[in-house]
């Protein structure tokens, strides 16, 4: 699993089947210091209504056949993040 941060929405015109009725959000991944990592933006379809600016998990390929599609989906919004120092 990926922690990230919703940074946009994606908005597709047409969708493959498996996808139709699915928000696609733009969600870029973190550091261990909870920082955006630099060229790691990844698009994951919402399967918990995540909303811009929330932290997320991510999981690949949870959404879709694995067989037919490399997918992203959002499985958690992270409330709180606890680390001892």
């Amino acid at each position: 699993m990926i922690l990230a941060k919703v940074t946009g929405h994606v908005v597709a015109t047409q969708k493959s089947d498996e996808l139709r009725g699915s928000n696609l959000l733009l969600v870029t991944a973190l550091g261990d210091d909870l920082e955006a990592i630099k060229d790691r933006t990844y698009v994951a379809v919402d399967s918990v209504g995540a909303g811009e600016n929330d932290l997320v998990l991510v999981e690949e390929y949870f959404a879709l056949s694995k067989d037919r599609y490399k997918a992203m989906s959002i499985v958690a919004i992270v409330e709180k993040v606890h680390r001892e120092r």
